[in-house]
């Protein structure tokens, strides 16, 4: 498959699985393909040098890295990186070597995460720790990590240096607590706020912030683009965590309710445990552990029926309103107007 037939599956996502209008929880929305259109030929240039960069790779640590890209997913990373370096005016080498670095860094921090939460697919294909071993699947990651780093180490920014690595040790941290507070049942806000950062919004922040760095951006433009990128992750998370109760297994291509039961506790099920009539049902529930296959698919019902849906939904919507506003920084551009368009894109994705 060349480079072009890869993206567009990467970026494919079938009219059945959108949400639909008038359902409730999120409006509408464009699919990948229509949002990154302005790009396109970015991102085609972009998967050709990925999967080139992987091809160069001992044999094993290539066909597992191919595996684990050709399985996809929207390259909104990369995305956010040319987008945010054509607000200025980038060198294209610098553009491409930076979003292959941090998609080969985002791609190293999957792979962990499947082997440390024994997941054995990922986008409906195995995973690595299930074709090769834990042991393999951590020197993968580990060497994954390491090549998005060199590769970010040549564009020569001490910036970028700075941000990556203080990213790597945030996203790090952020696993530690997660898999600390697995099973807390009442975490704060506060507490869900800042694992979904440190999991996800502090590399969209860093994409942003870099591609600002590269498109020779002043630093009070790299400082809204990394506030816009820190928001539309929290809105991402947040609204990817909803996914989790409100989608079905077919387009989630895992159980329902998964998270729950790999004891990750999420803003729906906390803002569904303090609903006045479906929160004492929960309760109920968490007071005869472990809990069963049962059990979890009652608590996935009880969230559907209570008001979390729609706040967890509004709070997602709130985050994406406020990165929008950070692009009032940037005169009007197609690459303003697709950043944008991201912001409503995040919320209302299926899958």
């Amino acid at each position: 498959m060349d480079a072009r037939g890869a993206l567009r599956r990467a970026m494919q996502m079938p009219t059945e699985t959108r949400l639909p209008a008038g359902s409730g929880v999120f409006p509408a929305t464009m699919d990948t393909h229509t949002l990154l259109e302005p790009i396109l030929g970015e991102l085609i240039e972009f998967e050709g040098r990925l999967e080139a960069a992987v091809a160069a790779d001992l044999g094993p640590m290539a066909e597992a890295m191919r595996h684990i890209v050709r399985a996809g997913g929207k390259r909104i990373r990369p995305a956010l990186v040319i987008l945010s370096s054509r607000l200025g005016s980038p060198r294209m080498e610098h553009v491409y070597d930076l979003a292959m670095g941090i998609e080969f860094i985002h791609t190293a921090t999957l792979v962990h995460d499947d082997l440390i939460d024994r997941s054995p697919t990922r986008r409906g294909m195995t995973t690595i720790h299930e074709l090769m071993g834990a042991a393999p699947a951590i020197i993968i990651g580990d060497y994954y990590f390491a090549k998005g780093a060199n590769l970010l180490a040549g564009i020569g920014s001490p910036a970028i240096d700075a941000a990556i690595s203080n990213t790597v040790m945030t996203i790090c941290m952020g696993e530690l607590l997660q898999m600390i507070s697995k099973d807390d049942y009442h975490q704060s806000l506060e507490d869900y706020h800042r694992k979904i950062e440190r999991k996800t919004a502090t590399l969209l922040a860093t994409a942003c912030f870099c591609g600002g760095v590269v498109g020779g951006m002043e630093a009070d433009q790299r400082a809204a683009l990394q506030r816009y990128g820190h928001k539309l992750g929290m809105a991402f998370q947040i609204a990817d965590d909803l996914l989790d109760y409100v989608a079905t297994e077919e387009e989630l291509g895992k159980p329902v309710g998964a998270d729950l039961r790999q004891g990750t506790v999420t803003l729906p099920f906390m803002l569904a445990l303090q609903d006045p009539v479906v929160g004492p049902k929960l309760a109920g529930l968490l007071e005869h552990p472990p809990l069963e296959d049962g059990d979890y698919e009652s608590i996935v019902e009880l969230v559907r029926r209570s008001g979390a849906v729609a706040a967890t939904a509004k709070a997602a919507q709130e985050f994406a309103r406020e990165a929008r506003a950070e692009l009032a920084a940037f005169p009007p551009s197609s690459a303003r107007d697709t950043l944008e368009a991201a912001c409503e894109y995040v919320v209302g994705r299926r899958i």
